[in-house]
């Protein structure tokens, strides 16, 4: 029994009409979920982030999605034959220079003999090869191209997202990531060149910003680099502008009107002790100087903004509440 029809809208659980928005925020919601940094030592994670890599690979691609739409998951076999089948014209099976391939399971051969073997039974059937033809269906064909007409791997560089905390990119330092690089392994049950995990160290400067680009030099294919553009994940206290900082501080309304002491937090996580003059109003901002995001360029770091939010109590006390009424009687 081969493997079943690769659904790609079922694995990033999107419909067939679901626009290049919709299934792009699919699969950043799943990425998140089933990322190997975020599942260490999981190999179904491992395995689920693979298979929504693909899906996202293929349906994030208009091209790719039209011809996966219309033969499924043979789309790349298909299209990159003249006749309908992979590697060229009915005759000649698409296989260059005879090559011969040891598959295990007791396939040695050449190419033409193989296609005839592994994918009459899949073209005929709809489905995928049975059998021992199952057993290693990875083929390493180095720089020699590979049965489908693919021409060797040359040096390419690759694009991906490496989310960080707010903190994160106020320390710095290094961070370990794994990324999905090609191989030069053509994956016969996918129909593409197969991918490897790969871990990777991330030096991160101090500082960085949303949108922000880091070049990993000779982490691509075949020597070329991977960029890797700087998403920021939403912090529960701080919001971030630019170099600066702001942060929302509870204050009670009697030292809101009377003035007094607060207690403002920090990106660092320490608290400091700010005075606040009398007549404070909700929504003002106090700055604290230097006490920001990290300067890149400039060197030095931004402001921290605390704003002020004014909290009355739910429940007062009798005397607490005799002495506004007299109070507001007053002002009456």
């Amino acid at each position: 029994m081969g493997p079943s029809y690769k659904d790609y809208y079922a694995t990033l659980g999107v419909s067939k009409t679901a626009t290049e928005k919709e299934i792009k925020a699919a699969y950043r919601k799943l990425a998140r979920k089933h990322h190997p940094d975020v599942n260490p030592n999981n190999k179904g994670a491992e395995d689920k982030f693979k298979e929504i890599s693909e899906a996202n690979e293929v349906l994030g691609d208009s091209e790719k999605r039209k011809k996966y739409d219309q033969y499924g998951d043979q789309w790349k076999a298909y299209s990159q034959g003249g006749s309908g089948f992979p590697g060229g014209g009915a005759g000649g099976g698409g296989f260059p220079g005879g090559q011969r391939v040891d598959f295990g399971g007791g396939f040695p051969g050449d190419l033409s003999d193989l296609f005839g073997t592994l994918f009459a039974e899949q073209f005929r059937q709809g489905g995928a090869p049975s059998g021992q033809q199952q057993a290693r269906r990875t083929v390493n064909f180095g720089g020699g191209g590979d049965p489908f007409g693919m021409p060797a791997p040359t040096s390419r560089d690759l694009e991906s997202e490496l989310r960080l905390s707010l903190e994160d990119a106020y320390n710095g330092g290094t961070k370990g990531i794994s990324i999905q690089v090609p191989t030069g392994r053509y994956d016969l049950d996918r129909g593409g060149r197969s991918t490897e995990l790969r871990r990777v160290d991330v030096k991160i400067p101090a500082g960085v910003g949303e949108g922000q680009k880091i070049r990993l030099g000779g982490q691509g294919v075949n020597g070329g680099d991977v960029m890797l553009t700087v998403r920021l994940l939403a912090h529960s206290s701080f919001e971030r502008k630019g170099d600066d900082l702001i942060v929302e501080v509870p204050v009670s309304y009697t030292t809101a009107a009377l003035g007094g002491e607060m207690k403002v937090p920090t990106i660092e996580g320490k608290m400091l002790t700010v005075k606040l003059p009398a007549g404070t109003q909700s929504g003002q901002q106090l700055r604290l100087t230097g006490k920001g995001m990290p300067k890149l360029k400039e060197g030095g770091h931004g402001d921290l903004y605390a704003r002020i939010k004014i909290t009355v109590p739910k429940v007062l006390s009798e005397r607490e509440h005799a002495l506004l009424t007299e109070l507001a009687g007053g002002l009456a």
